[in-house]
């Protein structure tokens, strides 16, 4: 009979989160910067088919790094929140920190519960009536 290894939560996580790391190292970045105009989003992206830069909602953008599976299928997740929660409530109650949180639920469950975690990093970004009511959330 086999002995079963043990490895505790801490390390466990540990290696999850360089796991996860290494993969979003591997991938081309994106900038986001809120300048006096707006919002500014560049990434060098080589793909004509692959999107790493996205709008979700009216004023709500999104970039993303990593695995491009993973973030389109958060991207598309995002876009359904917004929509379900525009037409549900009011376009004023759909935010990019609203938005955040349920990207970070998500990535929370898949990290702790999943076999792998995913390999991505997000940037959500809503631009505001003026510079100072814009919202970076990374």
């Amino acid at each position: 009979m086999t002995q079963q290894f043990y490895v505790s939560p801490e390390q466990l996580m540990k290696d999850r989160a360089d796991f996860a790391r290494k993969g979003i190292a591997r991938g081309r970045s994106v900038v986001v910067i809120s300048c006096e105009e707006g919002i500014a989003l560049v990434a060098e992206n080589p793909s004509p088919s692959l999107h790493k830069i996205g709008e979700i909602y009216d004023k709500i953008a999104f970039a993303a790094v990593g695995k491009y599976n993973e973030f389109e299928s958060l991207r598309q997740a995002g876009v359904r929140y917004a929509d379900v929660r525009g037409y549900s409530y009011d376009r004023e109650d759909v935010t990019a920190r609203g938005l955040a949180s349920v990207y970070a639920q998500s990535l929370g469950a898949v990290f702790t519960a999943e076999q792998k975690p995913f390999e991505v990093e997000l940037a959500v970004a809503e631009v505001g009536l003026t510079p100072e009511l814009d919202h970076l959330y990374r």
